[in-house]
């Protein structure tokens, strides 16, 4: 029975008037549900070839049929996944770079019942004169008052930029944070197996994934021995959240390797470039007797100022400021014997010349409390940006000084760059 009811059907949907019904039903079907989302979903901000530079809105607005519900609005840049959206506001900030190039838009929205409905737009590329280029000077300002407390509501007249002694003009300012590419950089030698040490660390690194915002990114690397990568650059939380707990302590700590190697890892992001390392500070072998990493402190040092990266040291253990590095860290011209350098100094101006902070947390249980307080840190910064008056390709090193003339305050932020080489 079940063999002819099949027949019959087959027998039925090959009968030409059969096929051309149905033909039709899908073509108006098709119609109804195009035309149904035709105008569902638009761009308000930017407008269509607008000239885009740096962090610009956008703005969309969705107007849905009767009776429709939003699963998701899925946003692209140039071709690439950027930021899905759930529920209003239809707002988001995109890093549109120095403006040296145009990108193309794309937003996809999906309704429960499966229909889509699409938008697109393009930017236009900053012209300034066909023969002009212009080299921005990114710089990302914390300031905080002298109770620590943080410095907001100022404005682009608050702030004066110097570079090697010579004013300059700022070009762009904007409190919209930039996006965020972060390494968080664990250290997982031997000495992080005592106690709960590593365990600590690791539930502090996944609550600091929790307090990254949609537009960012991350990777996880770790450091023993050897450097390892242990997650590439990746939006997807649940790849770094394992990645993190998949970290075990084992040997050395080659510290300088693995800011050298994030350093460069980070530096051909066009945003805010942030390293959150997590160290005692100090560089060493599994034997004790030798360092632990092939770069020494100044190489990876002058890496991360050449790659521009932003790093916010936090120093693991009690006393930091009294114990002392090995012998191989010590300054050129020391004498043999004990360098004299504390794991604290050696953390302290990793972080401050790059314009980041160094935050102690003398037990690991405080480590969660630490990596929150880099998080706030992030989102209170300031975006500014400046056309040196110097546009020497000279590859030679520029001091920068950012200063909030007639306030008390403290202002953290890189202490010079590399200009570019000819």
């Amino acid at each position: 029975m079940a063999q002819a009811r099949r027949k019959h059907r087959e027998s039925v949907s090959s009968r030409p008037g059969a096929r051309a019904r149905a033909a039709i039903a899908l073509t108006l079907a098709a119609v109804f549900a195009g035309a149904a989302l035709a105008q569902t979903v638009e761009f308000i901000t930017p407008r269509q070839l607008a000239t885009a530079l740096g962090p610009t809105a956008v703005e969309l607005r969705v107007d849905l049929p009767p009776g429709a519900k939003v699963d998701r609005l899925e946003l692209r840049v140039d071709a690439q996944p950027w930021l899905t959206l759930k529920a209003p506001p239809w707002q988001a900030v995109f890093d549109a770079g120095d403006g040296s190039s145009g990108h193309r838009i794309d937003a996809v929205l999906h309704l429960v019942d499966g229909r889509t409905a699409r938008a697109s737009l393009h930017t236009s590329p900053l012209h300034i004169d066909a023969s002009l280029e212009v080299d921005l000077v990114n710089l990302y300002p914390l300031v905080l008052d002298p109770s620590g407390t943080y410095v907001t509501g100022l404005t682009r007249e608050d702030f004066r930029v110097s570079e090697d002694g010579e004013s300059q003009s700022i070009e762009r300012f904007t409190t919209v944070q930039r996006p965020l590419r972060v390494a968080i950089v664990i250290d997982t030698s031997l000495s992080m197996a005592r106690g709960e040490r590593l365990q600590n660390a690791k539930g502090a690194a996944l609550s600091f994934l929790d307090l990254l915002q949609p537009q960012d990114d991350a990777l996880v690397v770790t450091f023993a021995d050897d450097v390892r990568l242990a997650q590439e650059i990746t939006k997807d939380q649940d790849l770094l959240a394992r990645a993190i707990e998949g970290a075990e302590a084992q040997g050395g700590t080659a510290l300088y390797d693995a800011i050298w190697r994030t350093s460069r890892r980070l530096e051909e992001f066009d945003g805010r470039r942030v390293m959150v390392l997590l160290s005692d500070g100090r560089d060493e072998a599994a034997n004790g007797f030798e360092p632990g990493s092939l770069h020494t402190l100044e190489e990876a040092q002058l890496q991360a100022l050449r790659s521009e990266v932003m790093i916010f040291a936090i120093g693991l253990g009690r006393d930091l400021d009294r114990e002392y590095a090995r012998e191989w860290t010590r300054p050129s011209g020391a004498v043999s014997g004990s360098s004299g350098v504390s794991l604290q100094s050696i953390l302290e101006s990793l972080a401050r010349r790059s314009g980041g902070r160094l935050l102690l947390s003398p037990s690991p249980a405080r480590l969660r409390k630490a990596f929150a307080a880099v998080a706030d840190d992030l989102r209170h910064q300031y975006s500014l940006a400046y056309a040196p008056r110097n546009d020497a390709k000279d590859g030679k090193y520029r001091r920068i000084e950012v200063s909030v003339p007639g306030r008390t305050v403290e202002v953290i932020v890189r202490q010079g760059y590399f200009a570019a080489g000819s």
